[in-house]
């Protein structure tokens, strides 16, 4: 773009952003860089899940203490999604980034060498507290350097990088089953190779971090540092701009303190994106992680119960249900809408649930492989519908000043339903068995209703516009008052 770009106030970068009047340049790096951060996040969530029978019998653990182990890196995941969402609003998103990747690459190491369980418990957290972080970074940086037409398929992109993340653990755990049964190894220790490979890719983008990334112009113009702004979108965008002479360089700040930064989400104007949002991510993750542990038992039931089952069942339904699903919202999310593709999407899973449910008795011929394509048909559609749509929601929600404290805040909806998931299922199935589904299925049901009651898209909204309308009705009224 060869025209001089002259900014003059901070709702200009905004607008140049939102607009699509500048773009590409390194500024697509970034959100790989972004995305490379969520495919990391999806790859050590699911390192240890192969492994976590050989650590029991390792550190020489109870059924109570497994769970605590393996449960772990949920908890340290809500609470670095409630303070980074905070501190990334506070310093920046670059210095928070950068602090998160040195982090999980040290829990990460800390976790394959674990040399005794409390180790390897502690390490487990703080890889749940740098994922947690991560994840309003990412999102925020993704969300801040797209335009409005291509906010919601850039933030989709989350969808196919993680389950091409998942599915990448479960072929590195087929590699390394078959060469440590070509060498006569012991199996036991294949989970540490697994997890300390987490560490390369964290390396990978902390290198390309010092080349490519830059602060995010909309962090820093809404903290009215235009000058710094010009030096962003020089770089990043590859554009010729400079800061006006008489450019408003003094912006009065919109933040409050971070003992009460989760108040403003539940002020008019976002309680219901909030109410919304917590609601499609807990029902999202409590379905996932419930059902997610069905995949396992279903495949064995086709295929025959072996160590090597185990490891396909996973690899093939994340590689192509998985991805598919998110490839599609990728493509749809501009033309229909996010609340759109969420209300499918739990239509698809509670539908799902229910034949899975019927068909897993094997009441006749070929049941079992039905219930294995319904089960296929519940990750595709949650890949496309909530899976992915809560967390978009959630980032398109709110305006640059408050965008990480939202994200951060609406995972304590993801968390608890996960957490939940992971809990409450292995009771019900053992009490109910396949009837299990039927009680699950409320899960759907509920983020349904709550899509169909509460018609918020902000796919259909400019958000970030929202800072500058909260600062000028703040001026107009002060100058009332001196009047």
């Amino acid at each position: 773009m060869s025209k001089k770009i002259i900014l003059r106030h901070p709702s200009d970068v905004q607008r140049l952003i939102n607009d699509g009047v500048i773009r590409h340049g390194n500024s697509r790096f970034i959100v790989i860089i972004a995305l490379a951060g969520i495919f990391m996040d999806a790859f050590d969530f699911t390192s240890i899940a192969f492994g976590l029978t050989y650590v029991q019998e390792e550190f020489e653990f109870s059924a109570l203490q497994l769970g605590f182990a393996s449960g772990i890196i949920l908890v340290g995941a809500l609470i670095g999604s409630l303070s980074g969402g905070i501190l990334m609003d506070r310093i920046g998103r670059e210095k928070v980034f950068t602090a998160d990747l040195v982090m999980l690459i040290v829990a990460t190491l800390a976790c394959a060498l674990a040399p005794d369980p409390w180790t390897f418990i502690i390490a487990r957290f703080l890889m749940g507290f740098a994922v947690g972080v991560d994840y309003p970074v990412a999102l925020s940086f993704i969300a801040e350097y797209s335009d409005s037409r291509r906010k919601g398929s850039a933030l989709n992109m989350y969808a196919p990088v993680w389950y091409v993340a998942v599915a990448s653990t479960w072929l590195l755990l087929l590699i390394g089953y078959h060469i440590y049964g070509a060498l006569g190894a012991d199996i036991s220790s294949l989970w540490r190779w697994v997890v300390g490979i987490g560490v390369v890719p964290a390396i990978i983008v902390l290198v390309l971090r010092r080349k490519y990334l830059t602060e995010s112009a909309s962090w820093l113009a809404q903290n009215g540092d235009l000058h710094r702004v010009a030096k962003v979108l020089r770089k990043a965008y590859g554009v010729d701009v400079e800061v006006a002479p008489d450019a408003v360089l003094t912006v009065e700040k919109t933040g409050v303190p971070a003992r009460r930064a989760f108040n403003v989400l539940w002020t008019a104007r976002y309680r219901m994106r909030t109410v919304l949002s917590l609601i499609v991510n807990f029902c999202q993750g409590l379905q996932y992680y419930a059902v997610g542990f069905s995949i396992g038992i279903v495949v064995e039931q086709v295929l025959g119960e072996s160590v090597l089952t185990g490891i396909l069942g996973p690899l093939v339904f994340n590689a192509i249900f998985g991805v598919a699903g998110g490839l599609v919202a990728v493509f749809a999310a501009s033309r229909i809408g996010v609340r759109r593709l969420a209300i499918i999407g739990f239509c698809i899973t509670m539908t799902s649930m229910v034949l899975v449910a019927i068909l897993g008795r094997g009441l006749f011929p070929g049941a079992i492989v039905a219930a294995c394509v319904c089960l296929g048909a519940f990750i595709f559609g949650h890949a496309a519908g909530p899976g992915t749509q809560g967390v978009v929601i959630a980032t398109m929600s709110y305006p640059t000043s408050i965008r990480g404290t939202g994200v951060g805040f609406i995972q304590l909806g993801n968390r608890l339903g996960g957490t939940l998931g992971l809990v409450m299922w292995p009771v019900l199935t053992a009490a109910l068995g396949l009837n299990a589904l039927f009680v699950l299925a409320a899960a759907p049901l509920l983020g349904l209703l709550a899509l169909l009651l509460i018609r918020w898209d902000p796919a259909k909204a400019n958000v970030d516009d929202e800072d500058f309308e909260a600062r000028e009705a703040a001026v107009r009224d002060h100058d009332k008052e001196t009047i």
